[in-house]
């Protein structure tokens, strides 16, 4: 195998445990609602988005169209998480502020060390961040120095699934924002977004 197949192999299968992160995102807020009294949460999400099939990367995507079947998955990956919150928060806006803890718990469970220089934690955020397909160009570096990186968004990734289930974007940037804060923890650094455009990664002062 060559070193090129090797890195794209390594990138789908990056892409492959980002999917199961959302999808398990999705999974513990829909049975918290559950456990608030919407029995049927979890039934109308996999009825309305679809489900992702148990297993490791090999067992599910199918090798001879990892693409298709990756391209697949994130859609019903962020479509299902994008419902959990917008139907949790239908029940009562004042599960906000838990959703904002469980983001934030979820990043610190990643227990990533403290990071030597934005460059890495620009890798780390990437790892992590469902963002459209590998092969998609989404962002454009901006400006960069010691203590934050800037970029601006370049394509939408986000925005048809949120509209499918009634849902604000602004939410998924919040949510996402107290996930950066958690999986940083150690380095202090946090997320900003201005306009769901520019985002900047920087050291908290």
């Amino acid at each position: 195998m060559s070193c090129e197949s090797t890195g794209k192999n390594e990138r789908r299968v990056n892409q492959f445990n980002k999917i199961k992160l959302v999808d398990a995102m999705a999974f513990q807020i829909a049975s918290y609602g559950i456990q608030n009294g919407d029995d049927t949460l979890l039934d109308r999400i996999d009825l309305s988005c679809g489900a992702i099939p148990e297993g490791e990367f090999e067992q599910v995507i199918d090798l001879s169209a990892p693409h298709q079947f990756l391209t697949l998955y994130m859609q019903i990956a962020e479509k299902r998480f994008a419902m959990a919150v917008t139907e949790l928060l239908n029940m009562n806006e004042g599960f906000y502020k838990p959703l904002e803890d469980f983001m934030e718990q979820v990043g610190r469970d990643m227990k990533i060390p403290a990071v030597s220089d934005m460059d890495q934690a620009l890798n780390i955020y990437d790892s992590f961040v469902l963002d459209g397909m590998p092969c998609d160009e989404t962002k454009e570096v901006l400006e960069k120095s010691s203590s934050k990186i800037i970029w601006t968004k370049l394509m939408d990734t986000h925005q048809d699934n949120w509209n499918k289930v009634g849902g604000d974007l602004c939410v998924y940037y919040q949510l996402l924002q107290d996930f950066i804060k958690g999986l940083f923890a150690e380095s202090g650094i946090v997320l900003q977004i201005d306009n769901q455009l520019t985002f900047t990664l920087e050291k908290a002062e």
